[in-house]
């Protein structure tokens, strides 16, 4: 086995595992906007916001703990800040993205959060790959020093 194909192994764990926590969030954000919503009647924005939030939580221990490589991630207050912040802009994103749904094209907030869900992912796997772990092309091999 390569180094290459090593590291590429590597990071399909890390996506899958990546999928999984965002799966358990998923969980998380849906059930508490359907409740908060459905059940206790607050607007579907303040639902979701709450449970974006709730969800944020869930994800970032779960993200340090298992997903990205504590390594090189060490507990430092400028990558927690750094954390929640990604997650405020994915808060946005999400919150923009369910009012167009529902205010503009008339459309069931179900739908949005589905839609905004998709894009907040993509959205948190780049940006954190990136600025928490300082890479993106990790399965490419490095070149000879």
């Amino acid at each position: 086995m390569t180094l290459s194909s090593l590291r590429s192994n590597k990071l399909l764990r890390q996506i899958f595992r990546f999928a999984v926590v965002g799966g358990l969030a998923f969980v998380v954000d849906f059930g508490l906007l359907l409740l908060l919503t459905e059940v206790a009647h607050i607007n579907y924005l303040v639902s979701a916001t709450i449970s974006f939030i709730v969800s944020v939580l869930v994800n970032y221990v779960l993200s340090v703990y298992w997903v990205f490589d504590r390594s090189k991630q060490r507990n430092s207050t400028l990558k927690i800040i750094l954390f929640f912040v990604l997650a405020t802009c994915g808060l946005f994103i999400n919150n923009a993205i369910m009012w167009f749904s529902v205010e503009i094209l008339a459309i069931s907030y179900i739908i949005g959060k589905l839609v905004a869900t998709f894009v907040v992912m993509v959205f948190n796997f780049v940006t954190r790959k990136i600025l928490l772990e300082g890479r993106l092309r990790q399965a490419q091999p490095q070149p000879p020093k």
